[in-house]
């Protein structure tokens, strides 16, 4: 089983900003395209809202389906429930609705992104 990451580099750690939308390095979604996103949260210093994952306020991988409405890079944000939080990302994977619907048990059993298996878009 192969599974094509979108993200252009999964390992790259960004740096989020609360109540701002970054941008994840990945190709431009396509409107209406429906995708799979999982990537490592490391929250510090507070408890974040993640939308739409929830509260979150320790180190951990989220992953959530979203459809495409417009042409641009895919985009995370989250807003401040207490403290001073410093939130980055990495380990990205991005992959289409129905990539993950086919592979649903290889992705829902790993914890991490490994090039090794899934190349690049």
């Amino acid at each position: 089983m192969m599974v094509t990451n979108l993200c252009t580099s999964p390992y790259s750690t960004i740096t989020l900003k609360a109540d701002q939308w970054v941008n994840i390095p990945s190709i431009p979604d396509k409107p209406g395209t429906k995708y799979w996103v999982s990537a490592y949260v490391n929250v510090t210093g507070g408890t974040i809202s993640m939308n739409p994952y929830g509260d979150l306020s320790a180190s951990q991988r989220v992953s959530y389906a979203i459809t495409a409405s417009l042409a641009r890079p895919m985009v995370m944000h989250y807003s401040v429930k207490s403290g001073n939080p410093t939130v980055t990302v990495t380990g990205i994977l991005i992959c289409t609705w129905d990539e993950y619907q086919a592979n649903k048990t290889l992705l829902d059993g790993i914890g991490y992104f490994s090039g090794d298996t899934m190349p690049f878009a």
